[in-house]
């Protein structure tokens, strides 16, 4: 693979990158996430796959549902899943790739759960309603499964031994443990920790996160895909196989998010540069330079601090700003 060659901070000269196109998708984009796992008549048996991987289910048919759910009040907005659908069973599942840190995303989980639970009740409502009884309070069980390409802390640290990228919450008593019950299940699995790699990969579901957070990077398949259920996945997420509408339409999605983190990059580095002219400033106030230096770490400190909001990873802003890694942790 050609070199890329870096332009200022950390922005990729887009010339080099265009000289290698990718083979595969950016599944950990949403938008390559919903072409591949999210089209009607197309990729619902991939879906089902990768549920029953995930959550160790055997769901046997899905169909989608439609991922723009309207809010109850004209004062609140509209919501929107990159992908839904439901099994034979009645089970809802609600997907997202989350690229973007967002403070409380633990709770927006929770409200996109309670969303499936409202739209259910209606439809419940209206069908005990004419059969003249009211409504039991029944709804299918509902499945809210985020992946997160972002640093968080949402993700539980496990005993050695268990999955340590997939945390599976339900409702439980405090006292004993025991669940409540299954209807309310919010599944988040960390890409972010998931640093394996190819020849590192135990088993189909360290595989199918491999696969995930790493196909836009791969010019092959790797080895160990033939004969398995990720073959479909990588046929799906082959861009040479797309239609000339659905690969236009999955480019501009990207070059939209790469113009968006381009102004990330320059509004950081801006911050960079105004923390070292007023340590330069203080240091020429106090005559001394350790003055300078403390303006300096205070802007670079407050740019990491903003970047980490963003999403960005620890190893980008690290590059970018020229901390440490570990005093960029500390910032959490």
């Amino acid at each position: 693979m050609g070199k890329v060659k870096k332009v200022g901070q950390g922005v990729q000269d887009t010339e080099a990158g265009a000289r290698e196109p990718n083979v595969f998708a950016k599944l950990i984009y949403d938008s390559g996430f919903k072409i591949v796992l999210g089209t009607e008549g197309k990729s619902e048996r991939l879906l089902m796959t990768l549920l029953n991987r995930l959550l160790g289910m055997r769901i046997v048919e899905v169909t989608y549902l439609p991922t723009e759910r309207l809010g109850l009040t004209e004062e609140e907005s509209k919501s929107f899943f990159d992908v839904a659908c439901k099994d034979s069973q009645g089970r809802r599942f609600l997907i997202e790739m989350q690229m973007w840190s967002q403070h409380y995303y633990h709770k927006r989980a929770v409200y996109y759960s309670s969303l499936s639970v409202q739209d259910q009740a209606r439809m419940e409502k209206k069908a005990q309603r004419s059969q003249g009884r009211p409504w039991d309070y029944y709804f299918a069980p509902v499945y809210q499964i985020s992946f997160l390409n972002f640093p968080n802390s949402i993700v539980e640290e496990k005993a050695e031994g268990g999955n340590q990228y997939i945390s599976h919450f339900v409702y439980r008593s405090k006292d004993t443990g025991h669940a409540l019950n299954d209807d309310t299940n919010i599944v988040f699995i960390d890409l972010q920790k998931f640093r394996k790699e190819e020849d590192e990969c135990e088993n189909l579901t360290d595989r199918w996160l491999y696969s995930i957070r790493n196909m836009h990077l791969l010019k092959r398949r790797p080895a160990w895909v033939s004969g398995t259920e990720l073959e479909e996945l990588y046929h799906e997420a082959e861009l040479a196989s797309w239609s000339p509408e659905k690969r236009n339409h999955y480019e501009k999605q990207i070059m939209n998010r790469n113009d968006y983190e381009n102004i990330l990059y320059e509004r950081y580095t801006d911050g960079i540069n105004k923390g070292r002219s007023e340590g330069h400033a203080e240091g020429r106030a106090e005559g001394h330079a350790e003055g300078r230096a403390v303006g300096a770490v205070d802007g670079k400190t407050e740019v990491a601090r903003n970047m980490m909001k963003e999403g960005m990873d620890i190893e980008q802003i690290s590059r970018l700003t020229g901390l440490p890694q570990e005093q960029i942790a500390a910032l959490r």
